[in-house]
């Protein structure tokens, strides 16, 4: 199928984003945009996105319209009646889900001119992989960006543009986090939770982390989920002087992601947990430290350039609690230097 020149509407599809996956999103987003600078770019997905949502500013820049709960592919009947969206004439179609026979329902409700698909070893794609990069094989790449990025370089010919610019936050957050965490200090990040309990490294050591920083002569700074305010009293009993600046916010000031991220821009370096503010974080660039129990960070880390990883199955199992403080400790004094 040939592929349009110069698109005038792209439309990627995927199935729904809670905040991690869209956090987990943003590089190819941004990539999105960077290839396709001129043309209108709409994401459609079968459920709810964050992207309407928690992150709708942060997405704003590089989508220009988000249509949700479209309900596409929640019925093999489409496959006969097709779905209707109104996106208007699609040039190119990116559907990022792999189930085949929603991959047909997608592109008979949306019916592109160029339809791009890894499902069935990219059986419906008009472009498969040996057509732009003849050293491709058709296995999809391990990273799951990767396997995004592997879309977009069949929609746009092998030309596409990894944006290297760090991802917008807007003025009114960065100015908030210089206020919350003004210079003249030196700060060290610590989310200690999750919202899946199972993928907690013990309180413990990460208080115990705490005050390793503050015996270096930093402020350690801790981020803590509206589902984890049990662990305040703890740290706060373990860590005198630690700062909550999220709480320190003033009353109607903006908060959310954007400003976890632009609070990140503002430390030395962070050590998280696989959660949604280890992603968070990640999106600042500050030099991470990032800990994985069941899921392989070679496939879902982010893509963030100053990242550390420890793997649980690394030292014999799934749980958090394996991985080793004095691991960790020493990659949070490698990183600080």
């Amino acid at each position: 199928m040939p592929r349009p020149e110069n698109p005038r509407r792209i439309a990627v599809f995927s199935g729904a984003e809670l905040l991690g996956d869209g956090l987990f999103k943003l590089p190819f987003i941004r990539s999105l945009r960077a290839t396709f600078p001129n043309a209108e770019i709409i994401w459609v997905t079968a459920g709810k996105t964050a992207y309407a949502g928690v992150l709708k500013e942060l997405a704003a820049p590089y989508l220009s319209r988000v249509i949700e709960e479209t309900m596409i592919g929640s019925s093999l009947g489409e496959l006969l009646r097709p779905r209707h969206v109104e996106t208007g004439p699609v040039d190119i179609l990116i559907d990022t889900q792999t189930v085949a026979w929603r991959s047909l329902a997608v592109k008979r409700a949306l019916k592109p001119k160029l339809f791009i698909a890894s499902a069935a070893d990219y059986f419906f794609s008009g472009v498969k992989p040996p057509q732009v990069n003849p050293a491709w094989t058709r296995k999809k790449p391990k990273h799951f960006v990767d396997g995004l990025m592997r879309l977009l370089d069949l929609a746009s010919g092998g030309k596409s543009v990894a944006d290297p610019a760090a991802t917008a936050i807007p003025d009114e957050y960065t100015a908030l986090a210089a206020r919350l965490l003004p210079e003249g200090a030196r700060y060290v990040g610590l989310a200690p939770g999750s919202g899946d309990p199972t993928k907690r490294w013990p309180l413990e050591r990460f208080i115990a982390l705490a005050k390793e920083a503050s015996a270096m002569g930093l402020r350690p700074v801790f981020f803590v989920g509206p589902g984890e305010r049990f662990m305040l009293d703890e740290i706060k009993a373990g860590v005198p002087g630690a700062l909550f600046p999220e709480d320190e916010a003033p009353e109607g000031a903006p908060k959310g992601p954007l400003l976890v991220a632009a609070l990140g821009r503002r430390l030395d370096a962070a050590v998280a947990n696989d959660s949604g503010l280890g992603h968070m974080l990640a999106i600042s660039e500050v030099p991470l430290i990032l800990l994985y129990g069941r899921h392989s960070p070679a496939k879902y880390a982010p893509r963030t350039p100053r990242l550390t990883t420890f793997w649980a199955q690394d030292f014999g199992g799934p749980g958090h609690e394996l991985i080793p403080l004095t691991r960790v400790s020493a990659a949070l004094r490698e990183t600080l230097g």
